[in-house]
């Protein structure tokens, strides 16, 4: 490529101009050079057209790019249009072989490229962000309830996995992920400690030691009340009683503290495997996972048990975002979070005062819950949503959501997660007071 440019430019301007124009070049593509050849988390983000000409080079390998091929298989990578093809970016043969997520493509050699770097753009990521003690990183083209499906599916399959010990949380995608591996969840109960709803440890270790073939999954991120189990006295569990663990980090990433309890748990017993969410940590359409671990061959067992090639859409597009934020972006937007998150509770802790509520007092990184008591927590979610208020969550007296029998509260949870503006804040912390103030 360098000595065609050389020749292109040779051919119809000065030295002079050749030397600016080269040197224009050079600075569109040096970023391009880098991720095919280091394939790391870039310190500043790439521009849109370095990511497009990435992409466009890479999607050039497969053979459906071919002009001059002879395609007689009942799989080509044929689509009904153009537009059709560039919702995957051209990447029309997916990713994957029948039988392991992970492996090489004869077809789809640029699908195949890009798949390797997007997976370790992702583990750099990851470990650059808090996770250092990690050895490799799987991205699947599916959100994280399929995600520990695919998991709790390859520990079945390689340990003989028949049960998952499963502290409470009142959320469906997990709990389907673990039908859909044939296993039989085991749902440990919670208790409150003040405010928060918190895993009963001593009932997980004794379940742990006595539950023949069963794995542990745990949860760092969810809504208040439910506060966020403690995964390194977890891991100690699951080396203690040699079980494997299982941390679903939905959406950790963006939080300095839930990375680094992960990262103490890793060190401290064992983790079989950590699943974030795609979206919800890298501003990348809804998904893909990335599933990270401290051992390679658990990553192993996971790209085996996805059944058949897959969609190269989510994990493009998550390479695509990975590249976009870079780490510098990223870092800064953490620091916006957290700024939001403290704004988000100062203003909720506002208008508690004024109608006579109260902040719960639960440690979470992106989420605030107020008391709704006396108040019909579904109409007032349900006038927010009229409103334009999106992301919310109502939760009436006794009723799912709260992770325990009989919470004694109504409560609604706001949120400012990574990628929320202040003026998200302000909008729908305003929009919530006028539904909830007493009315003159």
């Amino acid at each position: 490529m360098d000595n065609e440019i050389d020749r292109i430019l040779d051919r119809v301007i000065t030295e002079s101009m050749q030397k600016r124009g080269r040197t224009a070049i050079d600075n569109l593509l040096a970023p391009v050079r880098d991720t095919l050849s280091r394939r790391v988390f870039p310190d500043v983000g790439l521009s849109d057209s370095q990511i497009e000409w990435l992409l466009n080079i890479l999607s050039s390998m497969d053979t459906d790019k071919d002009t001059g091929a002879a395609r007689v298989g009942e799989r080509e990578a044929r689509v009904a249009s153009g537009l059709v093809s560039r919702l995957a970016f051209d990447f029309n043969h997916g990713v994957g072989r029948s039988g392991q997520l992970s492996a090489a493509q004869p077809k789809a050699v640029g699908a195949s490229l890009m798949q390797q770097i997007a997976d370790s753009v992702a583990h750099d990521a990851l470990r650059k962000l808090g996770l250092p003690n990690t050895v490799g990183t799987l991205i699947t083209p599916v959100s994280t309830g399929m995600a520990i499906g695919l998991t709790m599916s390859s520990l079945r399959r390689e340990l003989g996995v028949k049960h998952v010990l499963y502290p409470r949380i009142d959320h469906l995608s997990p709990s389907r992920g673990i039908a859909l591996a044939g296993l039989h969840e085991d749902v440990i109960a919670t208790k409150l400690d003040g405010d928060a709803v918190v895993g009963n440890i001593e009932e997980l270790k004794k379940r742990a030691s006595t539950t023949k073939g069963c794995a542990i999954l745990a949860t760092t991120t969810f809504f208040p009340p439910r506060k966020s189990d403690p995964v390194k006295e977890i891991s100690k569990i699951a080396a203690e009683c040699d079980v494997p663990l299982v941390i679903n980090n939905a959406y950790g990433v963006q939080s300095d503290g839930i990375m680094a309890s992960i990262r103490s748990a890793i060190d401290a017993g064992r983790v079989d495997a950590i699943v974030q969410s795609g979206d919800k940590n890298f501003l990348c359409p809804v998904g893909s996972s990335i599933i990270t671990s401290p051992d390679s061959k658990v990553l192993a067992w996971i790209s085996e048990t996805y059944a058949g090639r897959a969609t190269a859409a989510p994990i493009v597009q998550t390479l695509a975002a990975l590249l976009s934020l870079g780490l510098a972006r990223y870092t800064e937007l953490r620091k916006e979070q957290v700024d939001n998150k403290r704004y988000l509770e100062g203003r909720m802790t506002e208008i508690a005062g004024e109608i006579e509520q109260r902040v719960l007092d639960v440690p979470n990184p992106v989420s605030v819950a107020m008391t709704l008591d006396g108040l019909d927590a579904n109409e007032i979610g349900a006038r927010l949503y009229n409103s334009r208020v999106t992301g919310p969550r109502s939760v009436s007296l006794g009723s799912f959501g709260s992770c325990i029998e009989d919470y004694p509260h109504s409560y609604i949870v706001m949120n400012a997660a990574i990628g929320s503006t202040r003026n998200d804040v302000e909008k729908a912390t305003t929009k919530f007071f006028k539904e909830v103030r007493p009315k003159k």
